[in-house]
């Protein structure tokens, strides 16, 4: 059965598509416009419950790419994935959340966004990552969101490190590609089931 992925598009979304594509995986693309649409996709929004239950039929699993764009797509989209996936008994999914909701290291009780580490002062997108977690650890589902530090383009260096609920100490960027390409490894080998993982160059 295919993977469902969602967010095919973005900049981390189309290295996902490549590596599926490339261990021989032909995922089920679900787009919002008819202009990216091609055989196989499934066009929808989903912030509607309804396309995504229809989208996911007949697949095994889902790697969702949503960006926080506002409005509360993120969430609502989570939502309807992890609503659409407990009712159809589809259990594995691996989401791209931000490094932003890993626990801080200064401050334990913390996360990073919350602490000292952050440089950012606009929150709201590791706000709503920080839903989707919460989101998440009600779930039964075997889940995964993987935490990436500053996003940079450049050539994949596959050579990344990771750390569950944490960022490797020292890591200040990795491109989309290393982290796609560990978003993909990830959902095959499941070695950080109902965790948070760190990942850096």
């Amino acid at each position: 059965m295919p993977i469902l992925l969602i967010g095919s598009t973005g900049k981390t979304g189309r290295y996902i598509r490549s590596g599926l594509e490339e261990r021989g995986h032909r995922p089920k693309l679900f787009v919002r416009s008819a202009v990216h649409a091609e055989e196989g996709c499934f066009v929808g929004d989903v912030r509607r419950p309804d396309d995504v239950l229809e989208a996911l039929k007949g697949a095994d699993g889902v790697i969702c790419a949503l960006g926080t764009e506002g409005g509360g797509t993120l969430i609502a989209g989570l939502r309807n994935v992890i609503d659409a996936m407990q009712r159809l008994g589809v259990r594995r999914l691996v989401t791209i959340g931000t490094a932003g909701i890993l626990q801080s290291a200064a401050e334990p009780d913390l996360l990073r966004y919350q602490s000292s580490e952050t440089k950012r002062t606009n929150h709201e997108a590791a706000m709503e990552h920080e839903q989707v977690y919460r989101e998440l650890l009600l779930a039964e589902l075997d889940w995964t969101i993987v935490c990436p530090t500053r996003l940079v383009q450049g050539e994949p260096k596959a050579a990344y490190r990771v750390q569950r609920d944490r960022l490797p100490d020292g890591g200040s960027q990795i491109t989309f590609a290393d982290t796609a390409a560990f978003a993909v490894a990830e959902y095959f080998e499941r070695k950080h089931i109902g965790r948070r993982v760190g990942v850096c160059e």
